[in-house]
């Protein structure tokens, strides 16, 4: 197990006092999806939850920003206690679910990135840049997917919400090849984008309940949305 060289009381003070800004950024980018359910002053003090736990397990050897390591974890604490706290409708939960997703896939891929700059390995720029940004956004989207795929589950179909045949007819082409890829993963991968999308656990929670660290699941949930990214990917090639 790796030690976690963490900063002094007086100076993780000082990184919550210094990064206030995390919290109240974290609520506005969510507040409009939820406004009708919780007060912006209620999101605020929940990332400011995250932003303190942030401070308390930060490693300044890592040679990562505290900005950086805390926006996760922030912009999470948002969520998850909105989780704990409302009762959001489902097409409003599915939607932050997505943006949970995102933001731990986005999380993981950033500290593998500096961990292959570590050692030694350049960043990527030019084509390989720009292919990365690709991959990452394609990744999102598919995540986006997956959480709406929860909602047809449950009796809610989105395409309904459209009057353009081809865009429904495109949906459920989508739904269907969501379901196959996710059937394909490995069962360890399925168990836990199980619990993170159908079931709303975070990859704290669900890691738990597989017997596996928050890192752990952390890195299966950015392989298992690589795997369906892939599938879907080479479908929409055809």
């Amino acid at each position: 197990m790796r030690y976690v060289r963490s900063v002094d009381p007086t100076e993780r003070g000082r990184l919550v006092e210094a990064h206030l800004d995390l919290s109240q950024k974290a609520a506005r980018m969510i507040f409009p999806r939820v406004r009708q359910y919780i007060e912006f002053d209620e999101l605020v003090a929940l990332g400011n939850t995250g932003l303190a736990e942030a401070a308390s397990r930060f490693d300044p050897t890592r040679g990562v920003p505290f900005g950086a390591f805390a926006w996760y974890r922030v912009h999470g604490a948002v969520i998850d206690g909105l989780r704990k706290a409302t009762a959001l409708p489902a097409r409003v939960w599915a939607q932050l679910v997505a943006l949970r997703a995102a933001s731990d896939y986005l999380e993981h891929r950033g500290e593998r990135d500096q961990g292959a700059a570590q050692t030694g390995v350049s960043p990527p720029s030019g084509a390989d840049a720009l292919a990365a940004a690709k991959s990452a956004l394609s990744a999102i989207r598919t995540m986006y997917m997956t959480s709406l795929e929860t909602l047809r589950e449950g009796g809610f179909d989105p395409a309904s919400e459209t009057t353009d045949p081809s865009h429904a007819i495109d949906t459920g082409r989508m739904s269907k090849r969501l379901r196959q890829a996710i059937a394909e993963l490995p069962e360890r991968e399925r168990a836990l984008m199980t619990k993170h999308y159908w079931e709303g656990k975070n990859l704290l929670e669900a890691g738990a309940e597989l017997g596996i660290s928050k890192s752990w699941a952390s890195r299966l949930h950015a392989q298992a949305v690589d795997r369906i990214r892939a599938i879907v990917d080479a479908e929409d090639r055809r």
